[in-house]
C-alpha cells in the first residue's frame, strides 16, 4: 500500500537491512506498557493476525475517547520492553513491532468484554507488508520453514504461551485482516488454499469450531490500486462457503487516512472492528451465552 515499497516482491537488500533497523530501534523504545492483575477468571483469548490493517495503521487515534483503554481489555506484548509479558491492551498495540495506530482489534475486544463481563486478552501478531509468499523474509504460509521469519508460527507460540500460563483460557476467536502483498504475487487458488489452511491449522490446535473472522480490504485500495484485488476480495467473501464458523466483515468507504495511504483510518479501524463484532455475535450466539454464564 505504500508507493515508495515495490508491491511486486522484496525490496533491495540494503532496504530491508534499514528497515529491520528501524523495527530494533522502535521494539527498544517502545514503552513498557501498563501493568495487570491476572483475572479472576480464564481469559477469552482473540489474535489478531495479518498485515498492515491489521497491525493498526489509522490516523486520528483518540487515547482519552473512543480509543480510551478497557479494565477488562488485556494484552500479550510481542514486542518492547514487556515483551512476552500480559499488559493493559492500550492503542497502539504491541505487535512484533509496536503498532503506529488504530487498529480494530481494540474495538472488538471492549464490545466482547462488555457483553459477556469476562476479561479478554489480544495476542496482536500482525506485521505490514507480507504475505503468504515469502517477502522481505517473512511468510505467513504456516507450511513455509525455509523463510526467515513465519508469523503464523510465531503466533502461534504466543496462543500457546498465553493458554500455557492461564490454564482454561479459551481461544474465542481469530480477527485476520490481510492480502494486499498477495495480490501480484499469489494466485487465486493458491492464496485460497494457504488462507484454509491457516484455519484448519488454527482448529487442529485449538477446537473444531474456532470461530474466524476476516474483514475485507479497503475499498479504495482495491479500486485505485493498479493491482487487480478481485479475486483476493472473492476469496475472502467466499470463505463462509469453504469452511463453517467463519466470517466477512465488510469494509466502510470514506474511511482511509488520505493520500496515497489508503490504510483505514481510525474511524474505518473502528467500523471494521464493529462489523467483525456483529458477524461474530451472529455467528456465535451459544458461545457467549456460555462465557457470560461461565
Amino acid at each position: 500500500m505504500n508507493a515508495a515499497r515495490n508491491p511486486d516482491g522484496d525490496v533491495p537488500h540494503w532496504r530491508r537491512l534499514a528497515f529491520e533497523a528501524k523495527s530494533a530501534v522502535k521494539r527498544r523504545l517502545a514503552s513498557a506498557g501498563t501493568p495487570v492483575d491476572p483475572p479472576p477468571k480464564p481469559y477469552l483469548v482473540v489474535p489478531i493476525l495479518g498485515q498492515s490493517n491489521a497491525f493498526g495503521m489509522g490516523r486520528g487515534l483518540d487515547r482519552d475517547g473512543l480509543d480510551r483503554s478497557h479494565p477488562r481489555v488485556h494484552q500479550y506484548a510481542m514486542s518492547g520492553p514487556a515483551e512476552g509479558r500480559i499488559i493493559l491492551a492500550e492503542e497502539p498495540l504491541m505487535h512484533e513491532i509496536p503498532g503506529k495506530g488504530v487498529g480494530f482489534g481494540m474495538t472488538f475486544a471492549k464490545l466482547l468484554a462488555e457483553e459477556t463481563g469476562r476479561h479478554v486478552l489480544l495476542v496482536p501478531g500482525a506485521r505490514g507488508d507480507t504475505s503468504f509468499a515469502p517477502k522481505n523474509g517473512y511468510t505467513w504460509d504456516p507450511a513455509d520453514t525455509r523463510t526467515r521469519v513465519n508469523l503464523y508460527v510465531a503466533g502461534v507460540r504466543a496462543i500457546d504461551a498465553v493458554l500455557g500460563r492461564h490454564p482454561g483460557s479459551t481461544v474465542a476467536a481469530v480477527l485476520w485482516h490481510q492480502g494486499e502483498s498477495d495480490v501480484p504475487l499469489t494466485s487465486g487458488p493458491t492464496y485460497r488454499d494457504k488462507l484454509d489452511s491457516v484455519i484448519d491449522d488454527l482448529r487442529r490446535r485449538y477446537g473444531n469450531d474456532l470461530p474466524f473472522i476476516l474483514g475485507q480490504m479497503v475499498p479504495e485500495e482495491m479500486e485505485l490500486s493498479r493491482k487487480d484485488y478481485s479475486v483476493i476480495d472473492a476469496i475472502h467473501a467466499d470463505t463462509p462457503r469453504r469452511r463453517h464458523r467463519t466470517a466477512f466483515a465488510t469494509g466502510e468507504r470514506g474511511c482511509v487516512n488520505g493520500g496515497e495511504d489508503r490504510h483505514y483510518n481510525a474511524e474505518g479501524q473502528r467500523a471494521m472492528g464493529r462489523a467483525m463484532w456483529v458477524r461474530y455475535r451472529e455467528l456465535c450466539p451459544d458461545d457467549l451465552a456460555e462465557y457470560d454464564r461461565e
